[in-house]
This record gives structure tokens, sequence and C-alpha cells, in this order.
């Protein structure tokens, strides 16, 4: 029994809650309006060119600023790709380094290439 009564509440609230996305949503559509004939034909805001203001001429200060920070940028680039170029190196030169010390803990660990100790006249041979 109770099953059904869950069932018949469930489909009550869904039906309700489907009208009441069903009006939010024609509340949105009124904000949205197709442009007129007259301001298809006129579109000056949209193609209005637009003047920078006398104070960002070549002369003034802030281009001479932006220039010198562009150069500083530029100056930053190279150094970056200089100590880039370096670290590969120096990377190179430690695995290089590290296959030699490979390569000769090889050679000097090979046990048959010890010699054998003296013989200790005082020990027991066994």
């Amino acid at each position: 029994m109770n099953i059904k009564k869950m069932t018949i509440c469930c489909s009550a609230l869904l039906l309700s809650a489907n009208v009441a996305w069903a009006e939010d949503g024609d509340e949105a559509e009124s904000t949205i309006r197709l442009m007129g004939a007259a301001e298809a034909e006129l579109p000056d805001a949209v193609t209005k060119e637009i003047s920078l203001p006398a104070a960002v001429t070549e002369d003034s200060a802030a281009v001479e600023k932006a220039a010198r920070g562009h150069d500083k940028a530029i100056e930053n680039r190279q150094r970056q790709e200089k100590g880039l170029s370096q670290a590969d190196e120096a990377r190179e030169r430690g695995s290089d380094r590290a296959d030699d010390a490979h390569d000769n803990r090889e050679n000097r660990g090979r046990s048959e290439d010890r010699p054998k100790p003296p013989a200790n006249p005082g020990r027991p041979d066994g």
C-alpha cells in the first residue's frame, strides 16, 4: 500500500515541478528581442571607430614604459633559454660521469680479479 501512495505523490510532484520549470523558461525568453530593420541597417554601435585618448600616443610615457617592459621581457626570455641550455649540458655531463662511475665499479668489483690472501701459518686450514 505504501508503494502506491509514494508513486502517486512522486508523480504529482514531478508534474508540478514540470509546470514551474516551464514558467521560468517563458520569463527568460522575454529578455531576448530581434533587431529591427532600422537597427540592422545602421549598426553604429558595432562598427563605430574608437579613438584612443591623446595620452596614449607615440610620445607618451606609457608607450616608453611599455617598450622598456617589452625589452626586459625579451632579456628575461634569453636568460631563461641560456639557463635551460646550460642545464641540458650539465645533465649530459652528469650522465656521462655516472656511466663512467658505473663502469669503474663493475671493473673493480670482479671477484676473479682480486688477489688471493696470503697464507696465515698460525691459522688452521679448514
